[in-house]
C-alpha cells in the first residue's frame, strides 16, 4: 500500500500551503510560491492541483481521491527577506517532483519544519553587515572616509532599531517611518557639531539598508510574468515604504530643529 492510500486531504493542504507560506514570507516571488505549492501538493498525491497567491494570501485547490474539490487558504501577515529559506523550499519541491512517486507526508512535514525553524544569523553579524552596508554606500555616493565612518555608526543604530522593531511586529510603513526619523535625527545632531561631514550623503547611504529593492524587483517580475494583482500590490508596498522613509526623514529634521 502506497503513501497515497493513507494521506488525508487535510495533510496535503497543511503541508503544501505551509511550503508556500515559507516562500512568500521570506521574499519569494508569486510565481515561485505557486509552483512550490502545486509541486508539493502533487508529490503528496493531489490531483488537478492549482494555487493562487498574492502578497497576503496563499490559496490551494485540488481534487481528492473521491473526486471532491478541496480548497484551503492561509492569510499572510508578515514578510521578510531570507532567500536561504526560499532556496531550500524551492529545492525540496523540485526533488519531490523528480522522485516520480507519492512522498511520505511525515517526512515532508519534518523537512519543512526544519527549514522554517532554521537559525538566522546572529545579531552581531546583522549589526556589522548593516553598518558596513551604510559605510560602503556612503563611499559609493561620493562621501569621504570621515562620512563613511559616521555612516557606519548611524547604520549600526539603524540596524539595532530594525532588530527591535522586528520583535514588536510593527507594520512596514511604520518601520520605514521610524527608520527615516532615527537616521535623520542622528545625522542632523552630528552635522550641527561643526564636523566636516556631508549629511545628505550620510543619510542616503544609511537609508539604503531599508530601501525596498527586493519588493520592487519582485513586483516587476510578477507584472512581467502576468501576475498583475500581486505585482501591483508589491509595487504599492514598495512605494509606501519609500514614502515612509521620506516622511520619517523630514519629520526627524523638523524634530531636531525644535530641540
Amino acid at each position: 500500500m502506497g503513501y497515497s492510500d493513507r494521506i488525508l486531504e487535510s495533510e496535503i493542504q497543511d503541508i503544501a500551503v505551509k511550503a508556500g507560506t515559507i516562500v512568500l514570507e521570506n521574499g519569494g516571488e508569486t510565481y515561485r510560491t505557486e509552483e512550490t505549492v502545486v509541486k508539493i501538493a502533487r508529490s503528496l498525491g493531489a490531483a488537478d492541483a492549482s494555487a493562487f497567491v498574492t502578497p497576503t494570501v496563499v490559496i490551494l485547490s485540488f481534487s481528492g481521491e473521491d473526486g471532491v474539490k478541496h480548497t484551503f487558504m492561509n492569510r499572510i501577515f508578515s514578510r521578510a527577506s531570507n532567500l536561504r529559506k526560499v532556496a531550500l523550499v524551492n529545492d525540496l519541491s523540485r526533488r519531490l517532483e523528480k522522485r516520480g512517486k507519492t512522498s511520505n507526508p511525515r517526512q515532508v512535514k519534518f523537512l519543512l519544519h526544519r527549514i522554517d525553524s532554521s537559525p538566522v544569523y546572529p545579531a552581531w553579524s546583522l549589526l556589522l553587515a548593516g553598518s558596513l552596508t551604510s559605510m560602503f554606500f556612503t563611499l559609493m555616493f561620493g562621501g569621504s572616509l570621515f562620512d563613511a565612518a559616521i555612516a557606519f555608526f548611524s547604520g549600526f543604530l539603524l540596524k539595532a532599531s530594525l532588530l527591535f522593531l522586528e520583535k514588536v511586529r510593527m507594520n512596514g510603513f511604520l518601520v520605514s517611518l521610524i527608520s527615516g526619523a532615527v537616521v535623520s535625527i542622528v545625522v542632523d545632531f552630528i552635522s550641527v557639531s561643526n564636523l566636516p561631514v556631508d549629511s545628505s550623503v550620510i543619510m542616503t547611504g544609511t537609508l539604503m539598508q531599508v530601501v525596498p529593492g527586493l519588493a520592487l524587483v519582485n513586483s516587476i517580475r510578477d507584472i512581467i510574468s502576468g501576475d498583475l494583482v500581486s505585482g501591483t500590490a508589491r509595487l504599492v508596498e514598495a512605494l509606501m515604504i519609500a514614502a515612509g522613509l521620506s516622511v520619517g526623514a523630514v519629520s526627524g529634521l523638523f524634530l531636531t530643529g525644535f530641540l
